[in-house]
C-alpha cells in the first residue's frame, strides 16, 4: 500500500483555500440540495488511533500493515493516512461512555455503546469485583471518552476526527481538560469562558512505561507556544465555525463515529477486545 503521511493533508488544505470562494460557486436555493433527510448513517467520523507494537498497520506491507508505519505514529482508520508528527486539531464536543467489545478469543468486534447510567453498566458495576466490567454475556465494558473534533492546519479545515480515550489515555485527557476549564479568561480581557471549541491543540505521541512493558500515549499540548491564551481559535473563522458544527452534527444525529472502522483498526487490544496487548 502507498504510504500516506500528513504531507497528503496538505493537498486538502490548498483544496479548501479554492473552493467556494469565486462568485461561480454561489449556488443559491439548490445549496445542500440531495442530502435531504440523511441521518448518521450516511456519515461516519474516522478514529484517530495510537499505532502500538502489535497493531497490524506496522507489520510489513506484505504482511497487510502499511508502508512507514511505526509504533507511536497516529493512524486514521478511514483515510489511512499516518501522522509521524502529529496535527492541529479544535475539540468541539466530548461523550462520557462505556463502549461493549466482543473478546478476541470469541471473536472481537464492537457490539454497542452504553451510557454511564444505562442498566448495562450499572449492573456490571454490581457484579464486578474488579475494575474489569462485563455484560451477562461476558463482553467487555470499557470506559471511554470520546471526543470529536475538527483537524487542522493553522486556520485551515482539514476534516472532521474522534479520538478515543481509555484507560491511561483517559488520565492524559483528563489532564488537558482539567488545564483549559481552569483557564483565567478574565486575565486577558475575555468576559466569558471560551467554549470548547474555541481551543486549538496539537495532538502526538511519546512512548511511556509502568511495570508491564513499554507503549505509546497521546500527548495534548497548546497549538500555539504550548500556550492556551495564543492557541484560541478565532470566534469570526471558518474553523471555528466548522468545529461548532461538527458538535451539532453529532448531537443532532448527522454524524457519528466510525465504529466498524475502530476495532479492525484499534491499536489497543484492551480496546478492542478485552485483551492486554498494551502494558496498560
Amino acid at each position: 500500500m502507498t504510504k500516506r503521511t500528513a504531507a497528503a493533508g496538505k493537498t486538502a488544505v490548498a483544496e479548501v483555500k479554492q473552493a467556494g470562494l469565486p462568485a461561480q460557486y454561489d449556488f443559491g436555493d439548490d445549496a445542500g440540495g440531495g442530502f435531504e433527510g440523511q441521518d448518521s448513517s450516511f456519515l461516519s467520523i474516522p478514529f484517530i488511533n495510537v499505532l502500538q507494537a502489535l497493531s497490524p498497520q506496522v507489520k510489513s506491507p506484505k504482511q497487510g500493515g502499511i508502508e512507514g508505519a511505526e509504533v507511536g505514529m497516529l493512524f486514521n482508520s478511514v483515510t489511512q493516512d499516518l501522522y509521524p508528527d502529529g496535527f492541529e486539531f479544535v475539540p468541539s464536543h466530548v461523550e462520557h461512555v462505556f463502549v461493549e467489545w466482543v473478546p478476541r478469543d470469541k471473536g472481537g468486534g464492537f457490539v454497542a455503546v452504553h451510557k454511564p447510567d444505562s442498566d448495562a453498566v450499572v449492573s456490571a458495576k454490581e457484579r464486578s469485583t474488579d475494575r474489569k466490567l462485563k455484560t451477562p454475556d461476558g463482553n467487555d465494558l470499557i470506559e471511554t471518552f470520546y471526543v470529536y473534533g475538527v483537524m487542522a492546519e493553522d486556520d485551515n479545515v482539514l476534516g472532521m476526527a474522534v479520538i478515543a480515550f481509555t484507560s491511561t489515555k483517559i488520565k492524559v485527557f483528563r489532564g488537558w481538560n482539567t488545564k483549559i476549564n481552569m483557564f483565567a479568561h478574565k486575565k486577558y480581557g475575555i468576559p466569558a469562558k471560551p467554549p470548547l471549541w474555541a481551543h486549538r491543540v496539537r495532538i502526538s505521541t511519546r512512548m511511556q512505561k509502568n511495570n508491564k512493558g513499554e507503549f505509546a500515549n497521546f500527548v495534548i499540548e497548546p497549538a500555539t507556544e504550548n500556550d492556551v491564551f495564543k492557541s484560541l481559535v478565532n470566534p469570526r473563522s471558518e474553523l471555528y465555525a466548522t468545529a461548532k458544527q461538527v458538535r451539532e452534527m453529532v448531537l443532532g444525529g448527522q454524524a457519528r463515529a466510525a465504529y466498524e472502522t475502530q476495532a479492525s483498526a484499534s491499536t489497543d487490544g484492551e480496546e478492542a477486545s478485552g485483551d492486554q496487548e498494551v502494558p496498560f
